[in-house]
């Protein structure tokens, strides 16, 4: 079984995580595809506002002034730091103006994306293109809204190229053509999160469909490992029960074996003894019979019969009765006025229940004490034995439980007398609890409604 459940865990762990392999590929290309969407959609509206007329009227704008500067520079009017003050004064107002177009026509409405047109080179040529001049060489903004530091990504380039004279301060005629290189980026500072919204039904779904995996194996596994339990308690139970039986038939057989000699062969007493021999054996078995049937019973079964207020007198009754086959314990029965309300053979099955489990286990000195209080009636039993694990407490009311379970002949019984106790408990809609550590006792206290 050890072995079965073993090997059940290790599948279980290798479905899963081969489950979990397999769904974050999916959700990985998935997350692949939709990336690949959202960049389309982008490139698509980048081509609707390139195509729209608007970024001809605003590149016009720094056109003019480049070649109008162009112009102002051979003639020895401006430097080249001048041009970098040009763009920037320019770029400003540029870039207001195509925001407020971007935003009225809600071109990226659904992404956060950023649109700059970078001033990469400005190259002027004379004389027949034998003499260049790099006005300018770099990387310059001539207009967007670039307000993070996303990563940019190029979407186009353009290169406009124009011939233009001046005329120097002697009157000589310069004939020149000049080049410019401008580039348009783009970034998308929310792609990624657009991304994740787009693929939360198939995120979800994912954890869910996992998470079920695992609390169905989770049961599956507890289901098997509980079932484990119940057979080994059974086990337990046929082992127990065949040792308990054994004792009393084996001293019946003797007895008989002893009437069954010839008159004259065995003495009255020798006689007598052996009927007594007969008569107590006869009376176990009949209590473990007892024992195996009442644990079938459930507290609906057993009710409440005949309810009356029992005090102390009831208790030393019982006490008595439990002394004369344990001669060598110590019961201290505390005084009080105090009632239960409760079937006297229910109280008399209850306390000898406890009492018999404290002997098992190393009682020598039981204390027991009624008290009443506003609402119940409490009894406790408390006890000098071995005590009680904490792990043992869960489970010690349980149906043929046993706490030493290694060797069935250590400790007699079938492990239905607490379980029993349990239940007339349940029937009177009281409830029990146990106080102990180990080597240091156990203390039983059973409330009842008054």
């Amino acid at each position: 079984m050890k072995r079965k459940i073993f090997f059940l865990i290790a599948g279980c762990i290798f479905t899963i995580t081969a489950l979990a392999v397999i769904q974050g590929y999916f959700i990985y290309n998935t997350y692949l595809l939709k990336a690949k969407e959202a960049n389309s959609a982008i490139t698509q509206q980048f081509l609707t506002l390139e195509t729209s007329g608007k970024l001809d009227t605003i590149n016009a704008c720094w056109m003019q002034h480049t070649e109008k500067f162009i112009r102002q520079y051979y003639d020895h009017k401006v430097t080249k730091a001048d041009y970098k003050k040009l763009i920037a004064k320019v770029s400003d107002s540029l870039s207001t103006v195509m925001n407020d177009y971007i935003n009225k026509n809600q071109i990226f409405e659904e992404y956060e994306v950023n649109y700059i047109d970078y001033l990469q080179s400005v190259v002027v040529f004379k004389d027949h293109n034998t003499i260049r001049d790099t006005l300018f060489k770099g990387k310059m903004m001539l207009y967007g809204n670039n307000d993070h530091s996303a990563p940019e990504t190029a979407a186009s380039q353009s290169t406009w190229r124009g011939d233009a004279k001046s005329q120097n301060s002697d009157n000589t005629k310069v004939d020149y053509s000049f080049e410019v290189i401008s580039q348009r980026f783009y970034s998308i500072a929310n792609w990624e999160r657009q991304v994740y919204l787009k693929m939360t039904g198939l995120l979800v779904f994912s954890i869910i469909l996992l998470s079920f995996v695992i609390i169905l194996f989770y049961l599956s596994i507890k289901n098997l490992i509980t079932q484990k339990k119940i057979a080994e308690i059974k086990t337990d139970f046929i082992n127990n029960i065949t040792h308990e039986f054994q004792t009393p038939l084996a001293a019946m057989d003797i007895a008989i074996k002893t009437l069954r000699k010839k008159e004259g062969e065995i003495s009255p007493e020798h006689f007598n003894h052996s009927l007594s021999i007969i008569d107590r054996q006869n009376t176990r078995m009949q209590k473990l019979f007892g024992q195996v049937t009442e644990a079938s019973l459930t507290d609906d079964n057993i009710g409440p019969v005949n309810i009356q207020p029992l005090d102390n007198e009831i208790l030393k009754i019982i006490i008595d009765d439990f002394l004369l086959s344990h001669p060598g314990i110590t019961i201290t029965l505390s005084e009080s006025k105090a009632i239960f309300k409760i079937d006297r053979f229910h109280l008399t099955t209850l306390l000898i229940n406890l009492l018999d489990n404290a002997v098992k286990y190393g009682a020598t000195a039981i204390t027991i004490d009624l008290q009443n209080t506003e609402m119940e009636s409490v009894l406790t039993v408390k006890d000098n034995g071995i005590g009680i694990a904490k792990k043992e407490q869960k489970v010690i009311f349980e149906k043929f439980y046993r706490i030493q379970k290694g060797n069935i002949h250590t400790t007699k019984g079938l492990g239905l007398g607490l379980f029993y106790v349990k239940q007339l408990v349940k029937a009177y809609h009281g409830s029990i609890s146990v106080s102990s550590s180990e080597d240091n006792g156990a203390k039983f206290t059973i409330a009842i409604p008054q």
